[in-house]
Formats: C-alpha cells, sequence, structure tokens
C-alpha cells in the first residue's frame, strides 16, 4: 500500500445550523442561550480511499474515523471548514479500549476513534495511517448531524437541597432522562433484534470513570445534541448496541441516563473492554488532558456514584478482584487498560472523588436491609441486583435469591421463591402493602406469607393466590386457610358493585356500597 496518507477534502455547501458555534476561545458562555430551531439529522460514511477527494455534503457537527477492527497503532487527524475557514489539523483521540466484552458481542464491530464535536461544520480533511505512515485500509471518516430539537433548550429539575450525609440509601440524583435528551430507541435495533434487549449484569461493584476526549467549549444548549451524536457513532460507527457509558456529565454539573435498560439496574454497558461486567461507565464530557474538569462535574459525578454504589452497599474506598486485576472500586479507565482515559487532569482527582463520595454516603453501610442480609448471609440472600430504593411505604433491594423490604410499620422482611415471583408480578408495596413477616408452613402442605394488607397462599394445586384488603379481613376472621371456606382459587375479580374471590368451597364478596364482605358457600349437597 501507498506511503502517502489517505486525504479526503470535502467543500461543501448548505447552510449553517441553527445550533450555537462552537466558541474558538473556549471560554464559558452566558448561562441562557435562545431556542434552538429544529434541524433534521443525517449521517454519512465517507470512505478514505484516495490522496484527495472532494465531495458535497450534509452540514456535521460530529465527525469521528473507523476502521477494521484488529488495526493498531493507528493515528488519526481531522481539519473542518466552518463558515468557508479551515480550522487547524487536529489529532483524534484513539481510545479503543472501549466497547463491549470480548464475550458479549455486539453488533459488526469496528476500531475507531473518539468523535470530536465541531459545531456547524460544512467540510472535512481527514488522515488515518499507521505510525510507519501506512495508510490504513477500509477506513471511513463518519459525519453525524445529531439534529436539534426545539427540547434542547429545556432545563432539566435540579436538587437544590443536599441530603444528609448520613442518610442511607444516597437518593438518586437528579438526571436527564433518554427520553429528555432525544435518543431515538429504534436506533437500538441496528445491530440486530438482539441489541434492542438489554443485558444486565449481576450486581454493581466498582465505577470507571471516563472522559469522551471531546471539546470543553460546548454551551449549555448543545448537550443533548452531543449525546445524540455519541449516540449514533457508538451504534452506527463503531457496531455497538447502544452508547457505549451507563452515565455522562457535562461541564455544567448535569448528569445524563447513557445506556438502556433502566439507570438504577445494573445495565452491561460497553465502555470498559473486559471489565464491563458488574460495573458501571460514568464519561464526563470533555478532555481532561490538560484542562481540569469542572467543580459542578465532579460534584456531579460524585453523586451519580455515590447513589450508585450506596445502593448496592459499596465503599468507595474499597478495593477488589476484577478479570484477575486488583482495582479500586473507583477508578479510571486507564486503571485497566494502557489508555490516556479519563485525561491526566481528571485522573488526579480521583482521590477527592472517592473521598467526596465517601462523605455523602456518611462513611458506612448500616440500613435495616443491609443488616437483615448480613444477619442471613449473602450467600443466603445473594449479591444486590436492584440496589436498595424506595417504594409506595418503604424501600426494597432486590437480591440475586431473595427481596427484603423494610419500613417503620412493618420491620424488614423478605420474599422468596414463589412467593417472590407473585409479589413481584403484583407489583410490590401495592394491593398487599409490604410483608410483616417470612412465609410459615400451614396443615395440608399449605405455606402462608403475611403482609400488612393481606396475605399470599401456596399448596401445589392452587398455586399461589393473594388476598386482600377487606375480603382479607374477613377471610381471616373465618379462619382463614383453615376455615369452612379452605384456600382461594381465583384472584380477586370484579363483579358488578364490588369485588368477589372465589374458594374452594366457597365465595367471599366485597359490596362497595353498603362497605361490607358477604360469604357464601357451596352446596354440599
Amino acid at each position: 500500500m501507498s506511503k502517502t496518507s489517505r486525504l479526503v477534502t470535502l467543500a461543501v455547501t448548505g447552510l449553517a445550523l441553527a445550533a450555537p458555534q462552537v466558541l474558538p476561545d473556549r471560554q464559558s458562555v452566558p448561562p441562557t442561550t435562545p431556542q434552538p430551531a429544529p434541524v433534521e439529522a443525517s449521517y454519512q460514511e465517507l470512505a478514505l480511499d484516495g490522496p484527495s477527494v472532494a465531495a458535497e455534503t450534509k452540514p456535521f457537527t460530529m465527525v469521528g474515523i473507523t476502521w477494521p477492527s484488529g488495526v493498531t497503532g493507528v493515528q488519526a487527524k481531522v481539519r473542518v471548514q466552518r463558515a468557508g475557514q479551515w480550522s487547524d489539523w487536529e489529532p483524534l483521540r484513539i481510545e479503543d479500549e472501549h466497547g463491549p466484552d470480548p464475550a458479549v458481542p455486539e453488533g459488526t464491530e469496528r476500531s475507531g476513534t473518539e468523535p470530536l464535536w465541531v459545531g456547524d461544520a460544512t467540510g472535512v480533511q481527514a488522515s488515518a495511517v499507521t505510525l510507519d505512515g501506512t495508510t490504513v485500509g477500509d477506513a471511513k471518516a463518519v459525519l453525524i448531524q445529531p439534529g436539534v430539537l426545539a427540547t434542547d433548550a429545556d432545563e432539566p429539575t435540579v436538587q437544590s437541597v443536599e441530603p444528609e450525609a448520613t442518610r442511607a440509601p444516597y437518593p438518586m440524583p437528579a438526571m436527564v432522562s433518554r427520553k429528555a435528551w432525544g435518543a431515538d430507541e429504534r436506533l437500538r435495533s441496528h445491530n440486530g433484534k438482539a441489541c434492542a434487549r438489554p443485558k444486565y449484569t449481576t450486581t454493581v461493584q466498582a465505577a470507571f470513570v471516563h472522559h469522551t476526549a471531546d471539546r470543553n467549549d460546548y454551551t449549555r444548549t448543545q448537550v443533548p445534541a452531543m449525546v445524540r451524536a455519541m449516540y449514533t457513532y457508538h451504534v452506527k460507527s463503531r457496531g455497538w448496541c447502544d452508547l457505549g457509558y451507563n452515565f455522562l456529565v457535562d461541564r455544567f454539573g448535569r448528569a445524563f441516563e447513557g445506556r438502556y435498560g433502566g439507570a438504577q439496574l445494573p445495565v452491561l454497558g460497553a465502555h470498559t473492554g473486559a471489565f464491563n461486567a458488574n460495573s458501571f461507565g460514568v464519561a464526563l464530557i470533555g478532555n481532561f488532558e490538560k484542562a481540569a474538569p469542572t467543580q459542578a462535574m465532579l460534584e456531579k459525578t460524585a453523586r451519580v456514584i455515590a447513589w450508585k454504589m450506596d445502593a448496592n452497599y459499596r465503599s468507595p474506598l474499597a478495593t477488589i478482584v476484577f478479570d484477575g486485576s486488583r482495582l479500586h472500586t473507583v477508578s479510571g479507565h486507564r486503571d485497566t487498560k494502557a489508555t490516556a482515559c479519563p485525561g491526566n487532569q481528571l485522573y488526579k482527582k480521583l482521590g477527592w472523588l472517592k473521598q467526596r463520595i465517601n462523605v455523602l454516603i456518611g462513611g458506612s453501610v448500616s440500613t435495616p436491609i443491609y443488616r437483615f442480609a448480613k444477619r442471613i448471609g449473602f450467600r443466603s440472600v445473594g449479591q444486590p441486583f436492584w440496589g436498595e430504593h424506595r417504594t409506595k411505604t418503604g424501600w426494597a433491594t432486590y437480591f440475586a435469591a431473595r427481596d427484603v423490604f423494610y419500613s417503620v410499620a412493618t420491620g424488614t422482611h423478605s420474599t422468596v421463591g414463589v412467593f417472590r415471583a407473585r409479589y413481584r408480578r403484583l407489583r410490590p408495596d401495592t394491593i398487599l402493602g409490604l410483608p410483616t413477616g417470612e412465609y410459615r408452613n400451614s396443615a395440608g402442605g399449605v405455606k402462608v406469607q403475611p403482609f400488612r394488607n393481606g396475605a399470599l397462599y401456596w399448596s401445589k394445586s392452587i398455586g399461589t393466590r393473594p388476598v386482600a384488603g377487606l375480603i382479607y379481613r374477613k377471610y381471616a376472621a373465618l379462619g382463614a386457610e383453615r376455615s369452612r371456606l379452605g384456600l382461594p382459587i381465583t384472584d380477586m375479580y370484579t363483579v358488578k358493585g364490588g369485588l368477589r374471590q372465589k374458594y374452594q368451597r366457597g365465595w367471599l364478596t366485597y359490596n362497595e356500597h353498603r362497605g361490607k364482605v358477604y360469604v357464601q358457600y357451596r352446596s354440599t349437597s
């Protein structure tokens, strides 16, 4: 192959974007900006197949370069045309240690640079060569216009009062949801139907801190579009299922939900290749090799990690063995591989970050649910899957083998096996309320678990049936499973004027108008 760099020159005509220009002096912008006008999204891939090629393209705001997986030692750079003027050449950061775990392939993957936000550009020159100057085969320049939405200027509600440090678990901080930043959920099917379904890891044991290696001079209203563009680049250009990071934080101190699947759950991301399992990735938007992250983004990052770690009963000051390597529970990307991420200036702040997280969570784990799980033994309850979170009237943690619930009124109790499965289908803490005891064995192979507003009954013949509310009170007054009615054989269902539930030898009917429950027995004749 030629030793000449593959170079593409794009002289483009077209309308300028309505989004604010990237500021050349990288200074802060005023907190209020004009409402952006809608701009249509577009995606272009341009083959770097000659020393100089001219082409017309639509305007774009983000650029990256990709090449086939397995090619190493690539040097990539770009320059762009804005308002008829060419920028200086700028090297693109190659952080190819992102991505899915090797055992969890996502789509048709390609290696590539980190994407670079360039603002309103109408032309590009791009180069991709190996260390000895050889051109890289099948390299592509990717030009992304994420579009501009009217909602990009909207400001999310932000917590104004910091919770007490001793409160546990630490609450979920204010966060911009996928819907709010404009995620196109259809894009998750781009690399196959299997990609549309989120994958989950077992638990949360560690956080990995990244930077996006992007610009630091973006405006508030540009950030949602930047996140949309990264999402597009990760899926269409890199071949991943979704945005690689679980969370992102901008320089203004705003957190953004990343990969789809539920921010509260241990969603398997594509942020730290070979270390994604049982961890989550937080990316600070910007390049922190030379520039320091703002205090606002450091504080928000601390709050995101504090929420996830405290809910899963992890200490930010501990270490853990990952893939044969001993790492801190709060680590930088470079702690896992030879990479510059998250940049020297951010990496220097990890010590502060750990201490701040420790202060936020109160320095120790001491919730009633945690003490219950510790008393029973984590070998029995398993690792937390859905960390400690609020329910309608209390708190809950879904462990691998048990779901544990707590409120002042009910104490701490768990559901397990068939009771856990049925209670989840009923949606915990709704018609039955929280459990007030563990399940017990009754006569004839029957098992019963009490709840604040009722009970669950199980036998081999009837399965698991709930009895709740006034119908439960009547049933309990009659003797419950030992009564003449026997066991419930249906759930409660609606009839004219109220509710009814069938039993082995009769019915209980609630009359809404009279506020009473009537019993009727089957004829024995």
